[in-house]
């Protein structure tokens, strides 16, 4: 993705703790992890359209859209940190750009949905429960400090 005449690469699974941190706390800041809890892979009749409109309405209405893209997005030939994470949110916050602007929003989702390929995998147990079952494990795709029990 090409914002601020620079160069973005989105989320990889090698993601940083620090990264993935910043990205999880912003996130539920803006009330969208919520949308992920209780998906189940199994149903077939989950309707992604509407999934990803309550995530960018969600994500809008915070005002974290730039401090969420800084948080999927890793400026290509640089490592992710917060510092740096905090000035991309800045500049992108002050691009004027209508196509830019436009850019980033329909961006977003995706980059954020990418972070969570197995966001049908979260735990449809209580986000309360401090003994999550096994299916509430991570796999080998998630993130091990990321489950269902960890959302709330």
């Amino acid at each position: 993705m090409k914002l601020d005449e620079r160069e973005f690469e989105s989320v990889s699974q090698q993601i940083t703790a620090a990264q993935n941190d910043y990205l999880i706390a912003y996130l539920r800041v803006a009330g969208a992890l919520e949308l992920f809890q209780g998906l189940d892979p199994k149903q077939t009749e989950i309707d992604v359209a509407k999934v990803r409109e309550q995530l960018l309405t969600k994500i809008l209405l915070s005002g974290l859209k730039a401090r969420i893209l800084a948080g999927c997005l890793t400026e290509v030939g640089k490592k992710w940190s917060r510092l740096e994470a905090d000035r991309n949110a800045e500049r992108f916050d002050a691009i004027v750009d209508p196509e830019e602007q436009t850019t980033m929003t329909s961006g977003l989702v995706g980059v954020v949905i990418g972070f969570f390929p197995y966001a049908g995998s979260l735990s449809t147990s209580s986000p309360k429960s401090s003994n999550p079952s096994d299916a509430d494990q991570a796999t080998k795709n998630a993130a091990p400090e990321i489950s269902a029990s960890s959302l709330s």
